[in-house]
């Protein structure tokens, strides 16, 4: 039975409305997990210094010493990438480190609900921000760390980056061929799927007192984060002893291939379809050949095997190749750049790109919200803030006279927006 039959469903009330983040997070990993709060509805305040965080000028996180003079200065126009993981938010820029500034985000964790922050162990304890201090002064606050090797641990101090994660979580160790150079994976999975683990305990810390009343803190590491995204790879380690090794760019059930016009995706030849397979690329004779004929064969002499196989490709198109494998029951679909990925219907359907007006930038597109809630979706319509745009609005809802604000941006402990 539907348990809401009967019952008047507000078709227009966000699901996380009524909810307060404060965001004190750097770069990438808890901006999209901010921003993925607020497209839902919660009200999200992301505090940054008032120059303005690193990723917000084009430059690495945890690097400010090397940029600094550069940062001082502020003029440049906020970056793409800081721009794709801070829309659905307002900014508060503030100086942490002043006694003014504390006493400002200790007032407004006493109004929140999720306390963000990904300093490294021990430095938001110094500032006089740490779990302790704000659960004392707000019970019921979920408070969220997020590190880049975990909270303890010999690694635990050191700066985190998705690179990094790679690098220590096994994932390079199984990309590129066996023997060429080490290769990593080019976008930043690791930020992207930590966000989604991250939104993932705080909703669960969320519900937990909806039920029982308790706040808590909880933390996530981008260590963790990489290893389970390889679940089923690590679970054949930890189960069976199984080193897994790099396979080049496929392995024995599907890959990659060049056609003339592009590249494809193929299942190749799994089971009793790798005779089919070798028919219809015109490779009949690789068929029984001992270096192919099997699974695991075909695994272990990759390398000999997918030149041959590009060769055969590099003679049909895409869309002829789709043609030829659906007529033989078997699969190939096209690997489509960025391009041609925002041109198919498919991502129009979807509703997976919106388009805003910035103040910098005019009319921009940004992904849309890939989580659709049909009775209480999210709303991805609020552009990405400029820095302090709404430090005024912010510190005046606190409480403060217009006055306190000139006095607090004259001494510096605030910057408001233009």
């Amino acid at each position: 039975m539907d348990r809401n039959q009967g019952k008047k469903v507000k078709s227009a009330i966000l699901p996380l409305e009524g909810i307060k983040v404060l965001d004190l997070t750097q770069a990438m990993m808890g901006a999209l997990t901010a921003m993925m709060l607020g497209d839902m509805g919660a009200d999200v305040i992301k505090v940054e210094r008032i120059q303005g965080e690193a990723i917000r000028h084009g430059r690495p996180a945890a690097m400010d010493d090397l940029y600094e003079e550069e940062l001082k200065k502020g003029e440049s126009p906020d970056s793409a990438m800081w721009l794709g993981s801070n829309r659905s938010k307002r900014s508060l820029a503030i100086d942490i480190k002043t006694e003014q500034g504390k006493e400002i985000i200790l007032k407004l964790a006493g109004e929140t609900d999720v306390f963000m922050q990904n300093f490294r162990p021990g430095v938001i304890e110094r500032l006089g921000l740490g779990y302790d201090v704000i659960s004392e002064i707000n019970p019921q606050v979920i408070y969220c760390s997020i590190y880049g090797f975990g909270k303890t641990g010999p690694l635990s101090r050191r700066v985190g980056g998705d690179m990094w994660s790679q690098a220590m979580g096994g994932a390079i160790s199984q990309l590129g061929t066996p023997d060429g150079p080490p290769s990593m994976v080019p976008f930043i999975f690791v930020d992207h799927g930590g966000a989604v683990m991250t939104a993932y305990g705080i909703m669960l810390a969320l519900f937990a007192r909806e039920r029982t009343g308790l706040g808590q803190d909880l933390d996530v590491s981008q260590l963790d984060v990489m290893m389970a995204l390889q679940t089923t790879e690590i679970s054949t380690y930890l189960a069976d002893g199984i080193q897994r090794t790099k396979v080049g760019r496929g392995n024995p059930f599907f890959s990659p291939f060049r056609a003339k016009d592009g590249d494809v995706m193929v299942m190749l030849g799994v089971g009793p379809t790798w005779p089919i397979f070798c028919r219809v690329l015109d490779v009949s004779h690789l068929e029984k050949d001992p270096r192919f004929e099997t699974e695991a064969a075909r695994f272990k002499n990759a390398e000999e095997l997918y030149p041959i196989l590009d060769e055969s490709f590099s003679n049909k198109t895409r869309v002829e190749w789709q043609q030829i494998f659906r007529e033989n029951k078997l699969r190939c679909d096209p690997c489509l750049t960025y391009e041609e990925l925002f041109a198919h219907p498919q991502v129009e359907a979807n509703e997976m790109v919106v388009n805003f007006q910035h103040p910098q930038r005019g009319t921009m597109k940004m992904l849309g919200i890939p989580v659709k809630l049909r009775k209480t979706p999210g709303k991805a319509d609020t552009p990405p803030p400029l820095l302090g745009q709404h430090t005024e609005e912010i510190l005046l809802e606190l409480g403060c006279s217009k006055k306190d604000v000139e006095e607090l941006s004259n001494k510096k402990v605030i910057k408001k927006g233009n």
